[in-house]
């Protein structure tokens, strides 16, 4: 007998590990106050233990006008001013490129999989990464593929554009996600030598078929180089006709506004008709599946960004997460290093992983939880977000891992 469902949709279910894990440690936390490492959910948490809305952007927030908070916005794509404000924040309005407003982050890089593949064609992703890229490809039909992050300590270049090269021969087209800067969950970000060789890599492959690299910038404002590091975008003005670039902007992170779901797409190509064909499909998709995004957080990231003393204000508070994630940072790596720990190459960001092979995955997030550290299990590793436990929790932390997993 026929499912209601249709055979793509019969027996979907979602298990999202971030969350899983989250309710685990709030359940422990019950019984075991004060005693539980609760490393599991990729948002800010402060010295005492308080989810971080940033005061400059909330106190802005309020200052909206409730007719502005309740209406649509003013266009399938977004509203002009957060498009400009996209692009000025990102230090792009001088290039040629198009945005795209999107709920959050995600929903750039779920429409661009849309858009750029179809059913049964691959995408590129990483073998270290955010685990709904894979349920994204899914989602549409489409087959996912790891290239293998990190050679050693390095961003595994050869390896990656090898790869594509054979996505090229296979489908004609190759479609990469690259997770930079503050990558999640290692916590890497490129080096330029590695950015130059990839792009450089790039452009000779494009002769031989179409290349799409989808830049996930979710951590972008949480890198130590701050706009410093946004430079890079104008390196997308000089590949090839063959090459489309679409970055994933995130104000979920940005601004500690993750609830309020809005990103953009921001799109580089030197071929401006095929440029366009995306805009219009994105916009076509984005009427099919969530027709507008948030007008009233669309709105505060316009005044924020257009208005010098707010976000003066704004980046200073935002610099002291900054540091204080490094703070964190620093004490993890330093006591990991200590107890030689297993962990990825971290420069900076939310997170910081633990190698693992896969088939102990499972039972070592079972030791840790055991002995209440609540981590996720990602592929390859465990991933312990340091954005969400305090420094005196930090402390110590890397030793008892050590001891639970490997003595």
């Amino acid at each position: 007998m026929k499912s209601f469902l249709n055979d793509a949709s019969n027996g979907k279910k979602m298990i999202d590990k971030v969350f899983k894990a989250a309710v685990a440690a709030k359940e422990d936390e019950l019984l075991f106050k004060g005693q539980v490492v609760n490393a599991t959910l990729g948002t800010l948490y402060d010295e005492n233990g308080t989810f971080v809305a940033f005061e400059h952007v909330w106190n802005a927030y309020d200052e909206i006008d409730k007719i502005q908070k309740a209406k649509y916005a003013s266009g399938i794509d977004g509203n002009p001013d957060f498009k400009q404000s996209v692009k000025n924040w990102l230090k792009v309005s001088n290039l040629d490129c198009d945005v795209i407003a999107t709920p959050g982050g995600a929903g750039a890089v779920s429409a661009t999989l849309k858009n750029v593949l179809n059913v049964g064609e691959i995408v590129l992703k990483p073998s270290l990464g955010w685990g709904p890229y894979k349920t994204m490809a899914e989602e549409f039909g489409i087959i996912h593929q790891d290239y293998e992050l990190f050679n050693h300590d390095q961003f595994n270049v050869d390896g990656l554009l090898e790869k594509t090269k054979e996505m090229i021969e296979l489908q004609g087209k190759a479609v990469i996600i690259i997770n930079d800067p503050c990558h999640n969950p290692s916590g890497y970000t490129m080096t330029k030598t590695e950015w130059n060789q990839i792009l450089n890599g790039f452009n000779e492959l494009s002769s031989e078929g179409k290349i799409i690299l989808l830049h996930d910038v979710a951590y972008i404002d949480f890198n130590h180089q701050l706009d410093d590091w946004k430079e890079h975008f104008g390196q997308y003005q000089n590949l090839n006709e063959n090459i489309m670039v679409v970055v994933a902007f995130s104000t979920s992170k940005t601004l500690t506004a993750y609830g309020a779901r809005v990103g953009a797409a921001v799109v580089f190509a030197k071929n401006a008709i095929e440029r366009q064909k995306y805009v219009d499909a994105m916009i076509y998709s984005a009427r099919s599946i969530w027709s507008t995004v948030n007008n009233s957080a669309m709105k505060l990231f316009s005044k924020i960004e257009s208005t010098p003393t707010l976000k003066k204000d704004y980046l200073k508070e935002k610099q002291y997460y900054i540091d204080l994630l490094k703070e964190r940072a620093d004490i993890f790596l330093r006591e990991a290093h200590e107890v030689a720990l297993p962990i990825y190459p971290y420069k900076e960001g939310f997170f910081i992983t633990i190698k693992v092979d896969d088939d102990k995955i499972d039972e070592y997030n079972k030791k840790l939880q055991e002995n209440h550290i609540f981590t996720v299990s990602v592929a390859h590793g465990l991933r312990v977000a340091i954005c969400s436990i305090s420094k005196n929790q930090t402390k110590g932390l890397a030793k008892k891992i050590h001891t639970t997993l490997f003595e």
